[in-house]
């Protein structure tokens, strides 16, 4: 899961716009602003002058894979400059010294110093693949005729392979994402697949309908849409590929994918894959996961406990109006149910994050509050593979481990001391650390995942 359903002032990036005229300021201009005790982020403002003489500035901010964000021009002089971003209220005013940009950023009651110092930030990725590679490539057309969807993928083939290879589909989790699952400069799939490639594996990963190369309506489509386009992408893996032995790598909400195709008693989705592997794997309702991912960015951000239960249970009710009644009764009842709040800033600005909540009509969303993977968990019988990061928020792996244990008693288990959502190395696990994070996955998690599949996949049997 990518999406984060949280209150907005709590964990929005501080997203900033600065200018300058002057010839010594234009260029890129680098800084690092501190969220949180425990966050920073790294920007950049790029500062240019135009053929007819008017300043122009864009940001990027790498650590959120954000980049030419254009800016509003407030003030400007040789040596100072004064900017604001007006649709998040926040403002930024600096001047040179010493050959930085010397300056304060404010957002409501949030106020900042910030040095900027030219250069850019170049992030590191080292285990992003890089040629010559030792295995070939070949870009594929899926089609996917129910919905009138053509999905752009790349087949990863491994030197020596033959139809009896195994060979995995790969699925993104939450929020439309290329065929890498690319975010905040990782390229996660790319990893995963140069290293099944180079361990004797064959793999197919595809950027969701509606992104990147691929055809189709993403932003109107729900978990069991994007089931479709994984179900069409393994069935062309049989047909057209002719592979034997393939199974389904899920991340988060593809894991829940993985689920659904792998589940028996679903006749529209099931077929049957050789094997599955779940990372960051839910096992319980869609609600459940929103919820106590919201409390443990709350506590996180050291809001009060009792602030944290008035929230939560006031999403408690939220979701379940939302599921039952719809989004219109959901919103009407917002004051009802937050009745009994207090009358301060922070309750304000939690009843206004349930107030956005409860009219958000996404299709996904409404979708996802209303449905839980276990009937799909429990009716998947081929080899199962599960992974959860002990550091991850998002999935938090108290919540859904225990269930998936349950749901699944035969499936292979295993959970990764210090590893986040992404299954990185991490400190506090928070989303703002995906991007500062070098690493874009645990070797451990990759050798284990390659072990799997060898190990497994000449035990499957195929219809």
């Amino acid at each position: 899961m990518n999406r984060v359903i949280v209150v907005a002032f709590i964990v929005a990036c501080c997203i900033f716009n600065a200018m300058a005229h002057d010839k010594n300021i234009s260029g890129a201009w680098r800084g690092t602003l501190k969220i949180t005790p425990q966050v920073e982020l790294r920007i950049v403002f790029n500062f240019k002058v135009g053929d007819d003489g008017k300043p122009s500035v864009t940001l990027d901010s790498p650590d959120q894979g954000a980049y030419g964000i254009a800016g509003e021009v407030n003030f400007i002089s040789s040596d100072s400059v004064n900017v604001a971003v007006r649709r998040i209220g926040l403002t930024f005013a600096g001047r040179k010294h010493d050959g930085k940009l010397i300056g304060k950023c404010s957002q409501g009651a949030m106020s900042t110093d910030l040095d900027l110092s030219p250069g850019t930030v170049e992030l590191k990725r080292p285990q992003t693949p890089k040629p010559p590679y030792p295995y070939t490539t070949k870009e594929v057309q899926i089609s996917n005729p129910t919905d009138n969807v053509t999905l752009a993928g790349t087949l990863t083939l491994p030197d020596g392979y033959t139809n009896e290879t195994p060979a995995v589909i790969m699925v993104t989790g939450s929020g439309l994402q290329n065929r890498d699952e690319e975010i905040f400069g990782h390229k996660p799939f790319a990893v995963i697949a140069d290293y099944l490639a180079r361990n004797g594996i064959v793999s197919l990963r595809y950027d969701d309908r509606g992104y990147g190369d691929s055809s189709g309506d993403g932003k109107n489509a729900t978990t069991e849409d994007f089931a479709k386009d994984a179900k069409a992408a393994l069935e062309y893996m049989r047909a057209e590929e002719m592979f034997n032995n393939i199974g389904v790598l899920g991340h988060s909400e593809g894991a829940t994918i993985a689920f659904m195709l792998g589940s028996k008693d679903d006749s529209e989705l099931f077929v049957k894959p050789s094997f599955i592997i779940a990372i960051g794997a839910q096992a319980v309702r869609g609600d459940m996961v929103l919820i106590d991912q919201s409390a443990t960015i709350l506590r996180q951000e050291n809001m009060p406990t009792d602030l944290v239960t008035d929230y939560v249970e006031a999403l408690h009710k939220m979701y379940e109006l939302k599921i039952m009644k719809g989004n219109s009764i959901a919103s009407d009842c917002i004051e009802a149910i937050c009745s009994d709040w207090g009358n301060t800033p922070v309750h304000a600005s939690l009843k206004a994050n349930l107030e956005k909540i409860a009219s958000d009509s996404t299709p996904w969303l409404n979708f996802y509050i209303g449905f839980s993977p276990a009937e799909s968990i429990a009716n998947t019988d081929c080899p199962i593979f599960v992974l959860y990061g002990e550091k991850d928020i998002q999935v938090r792996p108290e919540l859904n481990m225990p269930q998936m244990q349950r749901l699944a008693p035969k499936a292979t288990v295993k959970l990764y001391p210090g590893l986040n959502h992404l299954f990185q190395h991490a400190q506090s696990g928070a989303v703002q650390e995906y991007g500062m994070i070098e690493e874009t996955i645990a070797p451990e998690v990759l050798k284990d995942i390659a072990d799997y599949i060898m190990k497994t996949t000449t035990n499957c049997s195929m219809p």
